[in-house]
């Protein structure tokens, strides 16, 4: 009997690997902005979220706001929930400057970003938007 159980495991095929998720690339639209000073308004931002080989970077088309960010949240679907998202945050820090910006999306293609600069003008701004994979 153990010579049986010994070659059915010998003979049975190894298990495949998980797959693999294709890393994130996604173009997203900030259609609203809100700072904390007055109402919400229309925004037209598009950002690229990229997720490289060397870390995360959010390229601002057509700005020079930094691009270089870290993962700080990656939270899977949560099992028996009636949608299986899939949510990740990224990180901006700036000593220089004291700011710091949070953007925070989601496998069904929403994004919020948050940007704390307490010395600025407008010291809190939301952004909020929709994502589409490029």
């Amino acid at each position: 009997m153990r010579l049986l159980a010994t070659t059915a495991l010998l003979c049975t095929p190894p298990l495949a690997a998980p797959a693999q998720e294709a890393p994130v690339e996604w173009t997203c639209l900030l259609n609203v902005m809100c700072p904390h000073t007055g109402a919400c308004r229309d925004l037209a931002q598009t950002i690229a979220i990229i997720e490289g080989n060397e870390g995360w970077t959010v390229d601002w088309i057509d700005t020079d706001l930094p691009s270089d960010y870290e993962l700080i949240a990656d939270l899977p679907p949560v099992e028996g929930a009636a949608h299986q998202t899939r949510v990740r945050s990224l990180m901006h820090r700036d000593p220089d400057s004291q700011t710091v910006q949070t953007l925070t999306f989601d496998s069904t293609g929403h994004v919020i970003v948050t940007t704390h600069q307490p010395h600025a003008g407008m010291q809190v701004v939301t952004g909020l938007g929709t994502c589409e994979q490029s």
